[in-house]
């Protein structure tokens, strides 16, 4: 039997339809090149992962399976988990009383004193009431250390790596402001016993004592901030909460929570604490969201604990298991892949309205994106990472034509002599990609 065929004959629309597929596959092509080839980045490690959520289709790959430290965008688990786990409002107290005494026992809340937070309901009540003040220790012991697994002890007094507690106050650091007269610090529990320069300059902390000095370096910033020293035992917190809110009986600090009947007190909006962690990259806000959640999820602050059950629940279908070490990526224990960030992504999308995700993340030209991304042919929502020979960059673009694409580029061991370079080269290249969709 002879078999016929039928001769394929290409319309003049289809022909059209294919040359333009071809075209923008070259264009993306030339992108990628662009990118790998570009001098900031010569020797450095790239992967890169672009996704078309309109058609569920891959736009550009490259070693997008490969492992990295994603620095910064760690926050961007951290924030999916303050979405999901955390509700409307910070769970940040438990709150009991009788005729003669109140209970608190703190929940991990960041915002408690902090400055960026007028809203203040503890700290109210401590004040105005004439009540005995006890404030409890769990009764599940906590399971986490001040500093991550992986974290540099030498930046201990730098203002981007507060100690982590359950019982935070002031942001677990001092602010030094500039003033016309010299300087004011806050809270000044910590300098009461010292003559303050007249000059503004910068100032530290002795590596083991909460001693803090004034170094020679004039600064042009108007206020700056170093850690200070915390206590798991709530000594330290108790003296700056009667040195700052005066309380009407000196406070009690009790062993153990065992109040028969309790409510939690909610502290601020969850969105305006992950706002600020997600523009402003702050690492003790995402810390607290980690350790937080883990009590909301576990009933006790376990950093390992938690991480490995959202591994094995939220993020258990991720294409690579990453190694998670933090909330806030301080830690170079971090690895992940970009397909991982793309899955994240996608999951976020799916779980929360489009709305609320943009106003989380950064959008070009603003936050830690404020010297890139604003003139592009659309609108990018993402988060940063920045680490020693690290960049990263993963979220959402809007292109002018409506295109929704989820992208990740992390960078690893560039020696660039500068962040800027690097930003610029993969700013050069997703502008590159939203032309073309």
């Amino acid at each position: 039997m002879v078999k016929s065929f039928r001769k394929r004959v290409t319309t003049p629309l289809q022909f059209i339809f294919f040359a333009s597929l071809f075209l923008t596959a070259c264009s993306v092509q030339k992108a990628q090149k662009t990118l790998l080839t570009s001098a900031p980045l010569k020797g450095a490690h790239i992967g890169i992962a672009v996704y078309n959520a309109s058609n569920d289709t891959w736009v550009d790959k490259y070693q997008s399976d490969h492992y990295f430290t994603p620095a910064s965008n760690t926050k961007i688990q951290s924030c999916y988990l303050g979405m999901k786990y955390l509700k409307d409002s910070i769970p940040g107290w438990n709150f009991a009383e009788n005729k003669d005494s109140i209970f608190l026992m703190p929940l991990g809340d960041p915002s408690f004193l902090h400055p960026d937070f007028t809203y203040q309901p503890v700290a109210e009540l401590i004040k105005n009431t004439k009540k005995q003040i006890v404030l409890c220790t769990p009764a599940i012991e906590d399971k986490f250390e001040v500093y991550g697994r992986g974290w540099s002890w030498d930046d201990y007094a730098e203002d981007y790596q507060p100690e982590r507690n359950r019982l935070n106050i002031y942001g677990n650091v001092i602010t030094v402001y500039k003033k016309e007269n010299g300087v004011q610090i806050k809270p000044s529990y910590f300098t009461k016993n010292q003559n303050l320069p007249e000059k503004y300059t910068l100032w530290s902390r002795e590596k083991l004592t909460n001693q803090f000095y004034a170094k020679s370096d004039t600064l042009k910033a108007v206020e700056h901030q170093v850690p200070f020293i915390t206590s798991t035992n709530y000594s330290i917190a108790k003296a700056l909460i009667e040195d700052s809110l005066r309380p009407y009986f000196p406070i009690v600090i009790q062993q153990g929570w065992n109040q028969p009947t309790s409510k939690t007190i909610k502290t601020v909006p969850t969105d305006s604490l992950l706002k600020i962690m997600m523009y402003r990259s702050d690492n003790f806000f995402a810390e607290q969201i980690l350790l937080m959640t883990s009590h909301q999820l576990l009933g006790k602050m376990d950093d390992e604990a938690i991480i490995d059950t959202i591994l094995k629940t939220d993020f258990a279908q991720f294409p690579q298991i990453p190694k998670w070490a933090d909330g806030s990526g301080l830690s170079r224990f971090n690895l992940t892949t970009p397909e991982n960030y793309i899955a994240l992504l996608q999951k976020m999308k799916k779980e929360f309205p489009m709305e609320r995700i943009q106003a989380l993340f950064s959008k070009g030209g603003k936050g830690t994106l404020s010297a890139y991304y604003k003139n592009i042919p659309g609108v990018l929502y993402a988060k940063t990472g920045t680490l020693g020979n690290q960049i990263a960059l993963s979220g959402y673009i809007i292109t002018n034509k409506g295109t929704p694409l989820l992208f990740s580029v992390l960078v690893g061991n560039h020696v660039s002599p500068t962040t800027t370079a690097v930003r610029r080269a993969v700013e050069e290249y997703l502008t590159a990609i939203m032309k073309k969709y």
